[in-house]
């Protein structure tokens, strides 16, 4: 018994010296590639800021079913809003131009 001991205890210490040292050189690989391409860490460190951003963005909307049902809402009402929005354009366009026009009025007098 105590030898399977020993001859199972072998093996999981040679997997483990094996995951080590694959490791390590993907470490040190990963390492060194980033000292020859500063722009990489830089891309890495702004792209870990944006997805930190986004996430935060979520959960503080309400998390991320919220969102998307709110952003469906927004969509179907995409042409209610838009014709809101042209009215009230419309209407400052003629606020406006009355103004200009009885400024003009004034000038003239």
């Amino acid at each position: 018994m105590r030898q399977r001991f020993n001859d199972l205890a072998d093996q999981a210490n040679e997997g483990y010296n094996a995951a080590r040292d694959s490791a390590s050189r993907g470490v040190r690989t990963a390492y060194n590639t980033a000292r020859e391409y500063p722009g990489t860490i830089a891309a890495i460190v702004v792209g870990l800021g944006v997805t930190a951003f986004l996430l935060w963005a979520a959960r503080r909307a309400g998390g991320w079913q919220n969102l998307q049902s709110t952003a469906a809402d927004y969509v179907r009402d995409g042409y209610a809003r838009a014709r809101e929005g042209y009215d009230s354009a419309r209407e400052a366009i003629r606020d406006r131009t009355a103004r200009v026009k009885g400024q003009a009025q004034e000038l003239s007098e």
